[in-house]
């Protein structure tokens, strides 16, 4: 099977900013020929560097972001614009725009709830590295197995993508599951998730994350939680891809 990568990579003109906002040239989905778009994994010119997170859930979760936004009509390629897709996120629903290097930087944050910071390609590797989040990069070689989730940026200043469709990462989740601390019957049932979401292994976001639950994501409490830094996280069980999973989540994004 093709390795496939996605990426922003022009706009509806064939030239980096000025174009109108959205993506003019999406066809279908899956997107193989968008403004922001999917395709097959080439060697770049200058080089690739691979990043590859450490560990499975923000590999999945940075693929699945890539996908949400090259299947989105709604997000085009400008570099006049680049921060669109930081305000709106990979799912907006209004139309905005991006450049490989912002789209890049909204994947790791969604899939992390780390922001890297604004970069280009220039300084990619080096911002990326900086999370904490990545090994430290390796030069693509011929015939090198590329993971679902590891982003590739040229060695020099040009183009960054995320592996959408790769070997699948076979990276175990160890992280012990805290004990919920607290208990409250009223809070117990069935909620969905507002927005993509990290099921962590205690509360608070400098917890592990375990998994990326998509927005939708349909969740189950049975009335245990944590209090930290003054919020509710509530102790669920979700079922993600056929999988279940339990962990801690913040109450701010959970609905009935």
């Amino acid at each position: 099977m093709s390795t496939i990568i996605g990426s922003a990579r022009v706009d509806e003109d064939g030239t980096y900013s000025g174009g109108m906002s959205g993506d003019q040239l999406q066809t279908a989905v899956s997107d193989f020929s968008g403004e922001v778009s999917m395709q097959e994994f080439y060697v770049h010119k200058k080089g690739w560097y691979v990043l590859r997170p450490k560990t499975a859930a923000i590999a999945e979760g940075i693929a699945e972001a890539m996908k949400q936004a090259c299947n989105n009509p709604n997000l085009g390629y400008d570099q006049g614009n680049r921060l669109g897709v930081v305000t709106y996120g990979t799912g907006t629903t209004k139309k905005t725009e991006c450049d490989c290097s912002s789209l890049v930087r909204q994947c790791v944050k969604e899939a992390s709830g780390k922001d890297p910071g604004n970069f280009t390609t220039a300084g990619e590797a080096d911002a990326l590295e900086a999370t904490g989040l990545f090994h430290e990069r390796v030069a693509y070689t011929a015939g090198m197995t590329l993971y679902t989730g590891s982003v590739l940026v040229t060695k020099t200043k040009g183009h960054t993508v995320v592996v959408t469709d790769g070997r699948t990462n076979a990276m175990p989740v160890t992280t012990r599951i805290e004990t919920a601390k607290s208990y409250d019957k009223s809070i117990a049932g069935a909620y969905k998730i507002t927005a993509n979401l990290n099921l962590r292994a205690g509360a608070g976001t400098e917890k592990a994350s375990l998994v990326v639950m998509p927005k939708g994501t349909e969740v189950r409490n049975y009335g245990y939680y944590t209090t930290a830094g003054g919020k509710k996280w509530y102790y669920v069980v979700a079922k993600i891809n056929g999988a279940t999973h339990t962990g801690f989540c913040s109450s701010a994004y959970l609905k009935k």
